[in-house]
């Protein structure tokens, strides 16, 4: 079951100011080839497609934000384990909803015993508050639910075991089929990890995996309980050398840790920075015989 995921990793001003030394240009205005240098690589993606990077990374981190908080109501009422055995959330009109419950074993009915909803405080919906509704008996679902919770099924089928805990979240494509993601959850207070993830295309139907990706190469924990209290953390920075664009997970780390601060991310050939909105900027090309860490 989710384990409650929270960041706390960034660089104070001094540090952040040595590793961005060169000066921050956009692409547009960077220089061509002078004097026997290389001209930087063209961006591998465009504005578009870095804007479906932030979305997916919103959602994700608005999923898991729902779930974290409609499981800690749940615990307080102390469900019967066999009922609670998988979860799904899901956007409605009232916001994230968390639907608790469990698969049958042909794996073509999600029987739902819990519903967590976003709480209404002065006639307003708010989504840092969850109530959970039981079902007295559990309700069969078909379609929606039975099928994501079959797509992380599917997914973690391949990913399990590891030394860590993880949480899997189930997200809708355009087309209809899955985006699963898998990923380290914190296996200690105050920790908040990044890396060692994946995303997995899914089929509609929840069962045939048509596509995976590994978003990062290794773990970062990020343990804010080893700062002074007074530190100050403006940014957080990371490397990666999977490829030289920001992965979802990115995104998600950005807006699920606190405090909530902007993030560096270094590729082999390109820097970007994800706002503290989930919003991705190129910020420059570090041309080809940069390399990165992890």
């Amino acid at each position: 079951m989710p384990h409650r995921s929270h960041c706390a990793r960034a660089l104070s001003c001094v540090v952040l100011l040595a590793l961005i030394a060169p000066p921050l240009v956009a692409w547009a205005q960077a220089p061509a080839a002078v004097s026997g240098r290389a001209t930087p690589a063209a961006p591998p993606v465009t504005a578009a497609e870095l804007a479906e990077i932030s979305e997916r990374g919103r959602a994700l981190a608005g999923y898991q934000q729902a779930v974290w908080r409609a499981y800690s109501q749940l615990l307080a009422s102390k469900p019967d384990p066999r009922l609670v055995q998988r979860y799904v959330a899901y956007r409605a009109d009232s916001g994230w909803v968390v639907a608790f419950g469990r698969l049958n074993v042909t794996r073509d009915t999600f029987f739902v015993s819990h519903v967590g909803i976003p709480a209404v405080i002065d006639g307003t919906r708010v989504d840092t508050l969850f109530g959970v509704e039981t079902m007295e008996t559990p309700g069969p679902d078909t379609d929606y639910l039975v099928r994501a919770a079959r797509a992380i099924d599917t997914a973690t089928a391949l990913f399990w075991p590891r030394s860590r805990p993880y949480e899997a979240a189930a997200l809708p494509a355009p087309d209809g089929s899955w985006w699963v993601y898998v990923l380290p959850a914190p296996n200690r207070a105050g920790s908040w990890p990044l890396g060692d993830d994946m995303r997995y295309h899914i089929s509609r139907d929840g069962r045939n995996i048509l596509g995976a990706r590994r978003m990062h190469v290794g773990t970062i924990d990020f343990d804010r309980t080893k700062k002074a209290d007074d530190a100050r953390f403006v940014a957080g920075v990371h490397n990666t050398l999977v490829g030289d664009v920001p992965e979802d997970s990115d995104v998600f780390h950005v807006l699920t840790r606190r405090p909530r601060v902007f993030e560096y991310v270094f590729t082999p050939r390109f820097l970007y920075m994800i706002n503290e909105d989930g919003s991705i900027r190129l910020v420059l090309g570090r041309g080809p015989e940069v390399g990165a860490t992890r």
